[in-house]
């Protein structure tokens, strides 16, 4: 009797370790890449709320404050899709940092963020130049307005082919509007 208890009792313990790794596959996945971009971006920015240990694409904690798109202030927006083995894997799509007080510099290295579209720092206090390393995104919104950036648009900001709302007002920017930004066919705002 108590070799059936005993078997019993692996076989229980195996199945519920086998369901735990099965919900686990299933569950969402940002890359470690990205998560890395994410720490360098927190970093540059002088974001200093942003807990990893929660999933960035969870929309909870200091990753969102669960406001709709056009009301929010502060947001990681991701886009999720699941594979045949039903494990979904994220992108990070947004970034909308408005109001946050932050002291730091735009990061250079947005372009570890692939899938980046959005990227929303309205007001805050970030000194610096507008890095050319941007113009190897594919960012479609880029909102600048109300920081304390110096120097001229980088050119290289032309190569982003996907660019649609350039907004830059409310800086200290200085010198004439790069010809190459004509290249940007879709852009609407500026």
């Amino acid at each position: 009797m108590m070799t059936i208890l005993s078997s019993a009792r692996s076989l229980f313990s195996v199945l519920l370790l086998l369901c735990v790794i099965h919900f686990a596959a299933a569950s969402t996945f940002l890359p470690d890449d990205e998560v890395v971009a994410l720490r360098e971006i927190a970093t540059a920015l002088g974001k200093t709320d942003w807990n990893f240990s929660v999933d960035p694409c969870s929309n909870e904690g200091e990753w969102s404050d669960k406001l709709p798109p056009g009301d929010t202030l502060k947001d990681v927006n991701c886009s999720c899709t699941t594979d045949a083995n039903k494990k979904t894997v994220c992108h990070v799509i947004r970034i909308v940092l408005k109001s946050q007080s932050l002291p730091g510099t735009l990061p250079t290295r947005l372009f570890r963020l692939p899938f980046l579209q959005r990227f929303d720092v309205t007001r805050n206090y970030l000194s610096g130049t507008i890095p050319m390393e941007w113009g190897s995104t594919k960012l479609v919104h880029i909102s600048l307005i109300g920081n304390r950036l110096t120097g001229m648009i980088p050119m290289e900001l032309g190569n982003i082919y996907t660019l649609q709302i350039l907004v830059v007002e409310f800086n200290r920017l200085s010198g004439p509007l790069p010809p190459d930004l004509g290249n940007l066919t879709q852009l609407n705002h500026l």
